[in-house]
């Protein structure tokens, strides 16, 4: 069984499909307790995405991104064609312009979300690549997402997800993220075994833990367009 829980459909519990109706409704109370935690931690997340929302229709095209990640900034001018379809361009470094027709704000949102997902996947490859190697710790695969409520996310054939949003975070909280999702390859739930191991590379885990969760809000407000 899993869990997940979205803004639009609540909290949702999946089956699998080899469960009676019987086995799934004695089992779900007792499941659902034992996610308490996780499902306590995602409530906050989504509360603050929907304080978030609403402020949308107010965001104002950035011309500047702070990526915290990496210490760089990028600068973005934009050219007003209308009637235009949008493009994005890499003029330099750190220089980015948008041409095209502007008025469509959550279009101009979604071409910076594609950009700086292509741009965060060589980064956290490298990282990922990289504390792997340090910690011991072996991954199959790396995907980039722009996920909604997760930072990140492993499978039980050790493919790790990862939020682009990273960039925008400290680094010492990327790397916990990315040790979190390391550790999960040997544990695949949240047990003292799982956190006893985390603590071992991260000795501040617990606290690092709850800076995560309560980061969101500092986001900026053209990442949550969608």
């Amino acid at each position: 069984m899993r869990l997940s829980m979205s803004l639009e459909k609540g909290l949702v519990v999946v089956v699998p499909k080899s469960m009676s109706r019987r086995q799934a409704v004695k089992l779900i109370p007792e499941f659902v307790r034992d996610k308490q935690v996780w499902i306590n931690a995602t409530i906050e997340k989504l509360q603050a995405q929907k304080q978030l929302r609403p402020l949308i229709e107010h965001c104002q095209l950035p011309e500047n991104v702070s990526l915290l990640a990496l210490d760089q900034i990028f600068s973005i001018t934009y050219q007003y064609l209308p009637d235009s379809p949008l493009k994005l361009l890499h003029q330099d470094h750190y220089q980015l312009e948008v041409r095209g027709d502007l008025d469509n704000r959550q279009s101009v949102f979604a071409l910076l979300e594609c950009f700086f997902k292509d741009y965060a996947r060589f980064y956290l490859q490298q990282r990922l690549e990289q504390l792997s190697q340090e910690s011991g710790l072996v991954y199959n695969r790396l995907t980039v997402r722009a996920q909604k409520t997760r930072w990140g996310s492993c499978s039980a054939k050790k493919n790790i997800n990862l939020n682009y949003r990273l960039l925008f975070i400290n680094k010492h909280l990327v790397d916990y993220i990315l040790l979190h999702e390391l550790v999960h390859t040997i544990h695949m739930n949240h047990s003292n075994a799982f956190w006893t191991s985390l603590k071992l590379l991260v000795p501040d885990a617990r606290s690092k833990d709850r800076q995560v969760n309560q980061i969101t809000r500092s986001l900026p407000c053209w990442m949550f367009y969608k």
